[in-house]
């Protein structure tokens, strides 16, 4: 699966995608979906924390995309500039999903998982997965702590290594300040985590499997449906490149880790989705797709 973010441009062949698409090519609009729907998918999934959630964001994007396709201009810049652009608009946008209603700022957030009842003595035949997932997740919800410019700009800079010049593009800002963006999210993220977090910082007593049971008996966690652990399969770390800045390798290296060993996550299938919008008429002739 090619990385949208890395340095190396595949434009050329979104481009000759394109300019099939206009011309009513489904076989090329199905593969530009399939060539992408992964990355939305991950980060919608990141930004929200809800799997249905994410699966509807990344229908609105590509219903966005779609419809909006006649108007790429190649000379003003690559496709793929132009599609995570209107990923992040989208994103900065739409209204608040249920976990952004839930989880309002950082206090509240580390009070609450503070306060939960510890248990060092619960014993589950899949206490390690019920950990990964809670873990997996308590993550996910300190990114939900941030607002959202600054949690898109910290996911996509830190977690996915989108490098200033292309993030600036996508959000529309200038690399200065995409870089200030990113390390305000960055330094407020591993400060709070640092502080309480016993998996960043050995020193915090705070620790996800003394805090399993409060959760498995709130039915929070569910070995056999896990919404954020995903054992076995692809992470992060594996989609985008390896290379890290000195600065993040001497002090935030461990930290952003932890981030990029998390799951990165297959996408519903957004290219069946489409084969179902294209039987009706009404959704063929608004896109003059034959």
């Amino acid at each position: 699966m090619e990385n949208p973010f890395l340095e190396i441009d595949y434009g050329d062949d979104d481009q000759a995608l394109v300019e099939d698409i206009l011309q009513g090519g489904r076989e090329s609009l199905e593969r530009l979906i399939l060539r992408h729907q992964a990355w939305i998918y991950n980060i919608a999934f990141k930004m929200v924390m809800d799997h249905d959630d994410a699966s509807d964001i990344t229908q609105e994007i590509l219903i966005k995309f779609i419809t909006s396709l006649s108007t790429y201009d190649q000379g003003k810049g690559a496709f793929r500039t132009w599609l995570y652009r209107i990923v992040a608009n989208h994103i900065l946008t739409m209204k608040k999903r249920k976990f952004e209603r839930r989880i309002h700022d950082f206090d509240t957030y580390v009070t609450l998982i503070e306060n939960l009842p510890d248990n060092r003595s619960f014993t589950h035949p899949d206490a390690g997965i019920l950990e990964e997932e809670l873990k997996t997740g308590c993550m996910m919800g300190m990114l939900i702590c941030l607002e959202r410019r600054d949690r898109l700009v910290f996911l996509l800079g830190a977690v996915f290594g989108v490098k200033d010049v292309m993030g600036a593009e996508i959000m529309g800002i200038t690399r200065e300040n995409f870089r200030k963006v990113l390390s305000r999210a960055r330094e407020k993220i591993y400060s709070y985590m640092n502080g309480v977090c016993g998996v960043v910082n050995p020193e915090n007593s705070c620790r996800c499997s003394h805090k399993t049971k409060a959760f498995y008996d709130m039915k929070m966690l569910d070995a056999r449906f896990t919404r954020y652990h995903k054992p076995g399969g692809k992470k992060v770390r594996d989609m985008v490149e390896s290379r890290i800045e000195k600065f993040d390798e001497s002090f935030y290296g461990p930290f952003m880790d932890l981030f990029r060993n998390h799951p990165f996550y297959d996408s519903p299938d957004m290219v069946q989705w489409f084969r179902n919008m294209i039987v009706h008429e009404e959704f063929r002739g608004l896109f003059d797709i034959h």
